[in-house]
């Protein structure tokens, strides 16, 4: 019985050409019987070129034959395998990984040969700029009389070893910027591992995690190994450059996290119930190559990207008031948004999205008596987010509870002092907002408007109204510019996005009644977006309906006025074409303005 290998390689990679030369008089591979595997460019750029073949048999002819100097021994030179380039490829590599390979031998379509050398990675690699169309033969390579059973493959970027056997932790050197333990400041500022650290972004990271790990590392050596002496609920590891970063943590149990934005360009990844062991980082760029600095930290909790620590004792910035549930819902007032520091550096012990400034509460809410239960909760044009620390120590955290405004309420809600922290879902985002209580659950409607969207399908429309129904022979276009916005369409329904003018819409279409359906759709110079209010007060959104630019299908619709809103993905306007139709859109940009 044939015993089963496992293919054992090292991370370090060198590959061997020896040239071009070749044995005067070999032609290519017999052109008798057998297959060619076709390799053609991708449809897309986000599609990677991979085949991957088989290729098995006995090793007896001398690899210098094809080559003066290669080493090892080749199959028959008549049982290569064989693969045909349909059209142009701008890089092209041949990679073959196998126990025992010594190297291959590459055919080009013009009778020239070359060799490469297995590295002490296992793997020999064969790479070419701008191969031409036509056929290209490969041999394995091993020693004399061996029986090679290897896999080759073909693809537009040499394949590398983590990613055919995974990161192998007891391979790798000693990391570049060190050892160290977490420990935390006891105040819960976070822990500076690694100032000014050296970035490599070599080799891409997406093997280490096929999921999701973008960008491009350098693994012969972590960066850094932080060491938990002892288990912890939650902590994070986060990395800070004037450089857009990657970051990639194995966790002692063999788990690999990545990231690439968790605050700006900066990442950061957070463990749960994080065991005790090593953690090896590795800190990557987005872009290949280049060069550059990190500073890298640790932080018990959420990330924390700044040296601010939560105060509970700090003054807050608006002031306390006492909440007399007595009364009903009330205001309890408003303020500038402060949206700099992620919101999970406060030590609320789950998953919270979104910025705030966490050195000081925004305000503090006194309750007198105890209540069965009590509502906090906050309004903007700006999309919030809110946190509340109750007299027990307690934290709760919204998002989005009514469209694109939070609340949080607490059961049973004990008499004392309510911290509120009031942010953004964007960092840096700015504003104004209003915040509320209500002994029970939030009063939206006496907060601002039954529909708390900011959004006036009724006000005169910016460019006009045109009418549209079953008998109208030239669908309308109208050309216009759409107005800068720092408005956010974020979280007003499925599917909005970008950046408004709420005031007012753009453009109404009044469809008569009998259509099959409306399509309305915008062409713009910039990544347009639109927001429809239809007449029963429904919203429809659309982002990226034909490349990047929207459009909103509505089968059947009602009779009556149909508001637009136009913005933009950016908030930054430009000219564009705004139409309506029950076919198929002219996605062309009309020119005459």
């Amino acid at each position: 019985m044939r015993r089963a290998h496992r293919f054992s390689f090292v991370t370090a990679t060198a590959i061997v050409a020896l040239g071009c030369a070749f044995s005067a008089g070999r032609a290519q591979a017999d052109e008798g019987a057998g297959f060619a595997v076709e390799l053609a460019p991708s449809a897309d750029s986000y599609t990677p070129l991979r085949v991957v073949v088989r290729a098995f048999g006995a090793t007896d002819e001398p690899a210098s034959s094809f080559v003066r100097g290669c080493q090892g021994h080749v199959v028959p030179e008549d049982a290569p395998a064989l693969f045909e380039v349909t059209e142009r490829l701008e890089r092209l590599a041949f990679t073959a990984a196998g126990e025992g390979l010594v190297g291959l031998v590459l055919g080009t379509p013009d009778g020239l040969y070359r060799c490469a050398l297995a590295g002490e990675d296992g793997l020999a690699v064969s790479e070419l700029a701008g191969a031409a169309p036509g056929r290209y033969s490969v041999w394995l390579a091993g020693e004399e009389g061996a029986r090679l059973d290897a896999r080759i493959f073909a693809s537009d970027m040499p394949i590398s070893a983590l990613e055919l056997t995974g990161l192998d932790v007891a391979s790798l050197g000693d990391p570049r910027a060190g050892r160290h333990d977490f420990a935390p400041g006891e105040d819960g500022a976070r822990q500076r591992l690694v100032e000014g650290g050296t970035l490599y972004a070599d080799q891409p990271m997406q093997p280490l995690n096929p999921a999701y790990c973008p960008g491009y590392g350098r693994f012969d050596a972590a960066d850094a190994v932080l060491t938990l002496d002892a288990a912890e609920s939650r902590f994070s590891i986060m990395a800070q450059s004037d450089r857009d970063l990657t970051l990639a943590v194995r966790a002692p149990d063999g788990t690999i996290l990545c990231n690439d934005d968790a605050s700006g360009f900066n990442p950061a990844v957070t463990f749960e119930t994080a065991e005790a062991g090593d953690y090896h980082i590795f800190v990557g760029g987005y872009g290949q190559g280049g060069s550059g600095q990190y500073d890298l930290f640790a932080s018990r909790g959420g990330p924390a990207f700044s040296d601010a620590t939560f105060d509970a004792s700090a003054p807050p910035r608006l002031g306390s008031v006492t909440f007399d549930a007595q009364a009903g819902a009330q205001s309890l007032g408003s303020g500038p948004i402060v949206a700099t520091d992620p919101l999970e550096m406060l030590p609320i012990g789950s998953y919270c999205p979104g910025f705030t400034g966490i050195d000081a509460p925004d305000m503090v809410v006194q309750l007198d008596e105890a209540q069965p239960q009590l509502s906090i909760y906050a309004q903007s044009q700006t999309d919030l987010v809110l946190a509340v620390r109750g007299p027990d120590g307690q934290w709760q955290c919204n998002d989005d509870s009514f469209q694109f405004n939070p609340a949080v309420t607490f059961s049973q809600a004990q008499a004392g002092d309510y911290q509120v922290f009031v942010g953004a879902y964007s960092q840096g985002a700015s504003g104004e907002f209003n915040l509320y209580a209500a002994p029970g659950a939030p009063d939206w409607q006496s907060a601002g408007g039954d529909s708390g969207t900011g959004l006036d399908p009724d006000a005169v429309p910016a460019v006009g109204r045109v009418e549209f129904g079953p008998q109208t022979r030239v669908d309308p276009r109208v050309i216009f510019d759409v107005r800068p916005s720092t408005t956010e369409a974020f979280g007003l329904g499925e599917g909005c996005a970008g950046f408004i003018t709420p005031e007012r819409p753009d453009l109404v279409i009044a469809a008569e009644a009998g259509l099959p359906q409306l399509m309305v759709y915008m062409v713009s110079e910039a990544d347009g977006t639109i927001v429809v209010v239809d007449p029963d007060g429904g919203i429809h959104c659309n982002d990226d309906f034909e490349g990047l630019n929207p459009g909103v299908m509505i089968p059947n619709p009602s009779p009556g006025d149909y508001a637009v809103f136009a913005g933009t993905y950016g908030g930054n306007g430009g000219v564009a074409t705004l139409g309506a139709t029950i076919a198929n859109p002219l996605w062309v940009m009309d020119r005459e303005h």
